[in-house]
Formats: structure tokens, sequence, C-alpha cells
């Protein structure tokens, strides 16, 4: 623990009035504001004195807590108990542990050869259904991750040269596995819960690294999923709390908290549904709004384009914007027009695949993450990176 973290412990613990700023207290150390942000951050997922862990229950995050109640057992005392959602332990875990895991990937920044000239057309990436964590007979997470690590690099390398206006890069969901979809995920996944998230940011930072660097502005996108929602027990109605209570939403703060302030990322902006809603919509470079979503809330992939309809009709998320709806679920790639012509693009997965799915219906898709360029209201440019 460094004399800078002493201090803001020390000053978190005084009486809000005698509290000062972080820009006295990086006077103070001769450093700057956003260090000090970075710093109580850091100190926050540590769980440090007075920073997230409950006062009875020394080991439980505050986060994780759902009920308390108070039992009067003796004259001369009590016992506490509480409730606890399983899944916030590893939320909080995992936030604990994001900085050290994060903070190397910045350290030196990607720069690649680049020409003055900004193009117009706006790449977007897309980061779907990786489900980290899940093994099949197609291979694991060891495999997972060689593919994405590869296929970013070369899709920095296609983009490489003159700078873009906009690049957007979309967490579409599903990241991880989970345990709550099904049973038997305790028995065929090959890390724990923690770990998937911790591996998730990792290629997620990584790619934001290697991104920044080709473009004028890089946009994050995130959107909620099924098998990212924090849930209390099995199945799809054990959902702990709202949409946004969501492993692929926190990587994405956690991903925020770590290039706030720091240099060469001023121009990095994070999107994210409002947090009773599971859809969101951005704009490229010239405007063009593009919709994204993971897919599940349409019930079947045939019946996306008419979500699609309901939802821009009723104002919601901003698709009544939206030129092009991009979404996940169903681990295939694919494009249609609907309405006035507009674009609906379903994302390929980059996972190992699905014996389950296989077995029941024959059907399988080869791994790969999908790019392709959104200008003048249409999509275009698809490739396929695996």
């Amino acid at each position: 623990m460094t004399p800078l973290d002493e201090a803001i412990i020390a000053n978190d613990l005084l009486p809000t009035e005698q509290q000062r700023t972080n820009v006295e207290i990086a006077e103070e150390f001769h450093t700057s504001e956003a260090s000090v942000r970075r710093h109580r951050a850091k100190l926050k997922r540590r769980g440090s004195p007075d920073q997230g862990k409950d006062a009875f229950f020394s080991d439980v995050p505050v986060g994780a807590i759902v009920q308390r109640g108070k039992t009067i057992r003796l004259a001369d005392g009590s016992y506490e108990k509480i409730t606890w959602k399983p899944g916030a332990i590893e939320l909080e875990e995992a936030k604990r542990l994001s900085y050290d895991d994060l903070n190397p990937v910045f350290t030196e920044p990607y720069i690649p050869p680049t020409v003055p000239t900004a193009r117009d057309e706006t790449p977007v990436v897309c980061l779907a259904d990786f489900q980290v964590g899940k093994a099949q007979s197609g291979g694991g997470t060891p495999d997972t991750v060689r593919l994405v690590r590869r296929a970013i690099h070369d899709i920095a390398h296609h983009l490489s040269g003159a700078r873009y206006k906009r690049i957007i890069l979309a967490d579409i969901g599903d990241s991880t596995e989970g345990f709550w979809n099904v049973a038997a995920q305790a028995q065929t996944n090959d890390l724990s819960l923690t770990d998937q998230i911790r591996t998730v940011q990792r290629l997620y930072a990584e790619a934001v690294n290697t991104l920044a660097p080709l473009c004028e502005r890089l946009l994050y996108v995130a959107v909620p999923s099924n098998h990212c929602a924090v849930r209390t027990g099995t199945g799809k109605n054990s959902r702990a709390n709202a949409p946004d209570d969501d492993f692929g939403i926190m990587i994405a703060k956690n991903i925020e908290d770590i290039v706030a302030g720091r240099p060469g990322f001023e121009h990095v902006t994070f999107h994210r549904p409002e947090k009773w809603e599971e859809a969101v919509t951005v704009e490229a470079a010239d405007g063009t709004g593009i919709g994204f979503t993971h897919g599940h809330l349409a019930g079947t992939q045939a019946k996306v384009p008419g979500w699609f309809r309901d939802l821009a009709f009723g104002h919601r998320s901003g698709l009544d914007k939206a030129r092009i709806l991009v979404h996940g679920h169903w681990h295939n790639f694919g494009v249609r027009q609907v309405g006035d012509a507009r674009w609906v693009v379903s994302c390929p997965s980059a996972d190992r695949g699905s014996d389950w799915w296989t077995n029941i219906s024959g059907d399988s898709t080869k791994p790969a993450i999908l790019t392709f360029e959104a200008v003048g209201g249409n999509a275009q440019a698809w490739r396929l990176w695996s």
C-alpha cells in the first residue's frame, strides 16, 4: 500500500465536512486528480477499510447482501443474519482483481502506422457469445482465447492506415458461460465464474488497447444478456435484479474505470442501456444509427425483425433512430432487410460450438468474429475473422 493509498483511506474515515477533495490530495502528493481516482477505485476493489465490506460480515461485500434480519438471543447481545445472492460474490471478487488484471494491458499502448486523412466509414467489431468457460467437443476456453486474440490482431492490421473517425467495439452479450442456465454447466465448464469474468475482461481490454489508436473516437458498447445475468438460482426466472445486474455490464464499467484519465484513451467512450432496458443505440461517424441488443428477448430468431419494429414504434432504447440492428444469441451470421430497408444483423459466436444444440438440430457454425462498416444508413463490407 502506497502513502497515497493511506492518505485516501484516512481521508475517507473523516467526517464528511472535514474530508479533502481529490484535487487537494493530488496537490499534496504532486500527482494528478486522475491518479487519485484510480487509486481510490483500486482500494475499493481490494476491500480496504470502509471501502465496501460489511461491518458485521467482513468476508461478504455489501453489494452481495440483499436482506438482513436481527434476532435478540440474550439480554446482553444479539446476532445478525443476512441473505445473499451467490453471483454477487464472484462479481465483487472480479471487481477487486480487475485493476491488477487490466492495468498492465494499458501501460504500453499499441501504436500502429497511420496517415492523417480520417475515413468516414465506421467499422463495427462484434464480440458476440464467447461463452468463456464452456468446454465442448470443439474445444474449451484456451481455444476461444487463441481465436479471439488472433482475430483482434488481424482486424487491427486490416484497419491500420488512414485513421477512422469512429470505430465501434461492441460486446453483444453472453461473454461468460455462467452456471445458472442449466445444472449441467457445473460439470462441463472449465473455469470458475470469477475466472470467466477475469478472462473476458482481459480480452476486451486488449481489444480496446489495440483498436483505440486507429481512430479519432472509439465507442465501447455493452448490452445485458441471458448467460451474463446475475441470478439467484438456475433458470431464466431467477434473475437477481434489473437487467444491468450483469457481468458484461460490470466488465464494461471495470474497463471504463481503468482508462479514465489515462493518456491516449481520452477519446474512448462507453455506452450501455439504461438500467431497465436491454438495448442501446449509438451513431456512426456520419450519423447512421446502430442499435445493439443481445437478442434473447425476441424469443426466436425469426421474431427479431418484429421485436425491432415494436421497440422502434415504442421509441424504446433509441431504436426508432436505428437503421441497423445488431444482435447475437443464435450463434450464426445472417443479414436481412426489413421495413424501410433497415438492416438486421445476426452475429456468429467465437465459442467452440454447442454439442447440445447440434445433437438436437444437426446444425453447427464455424467460430468467428464479425466486422462490418456502417455508412449512409447501410451496412457493408462484411467479414468473418477466425
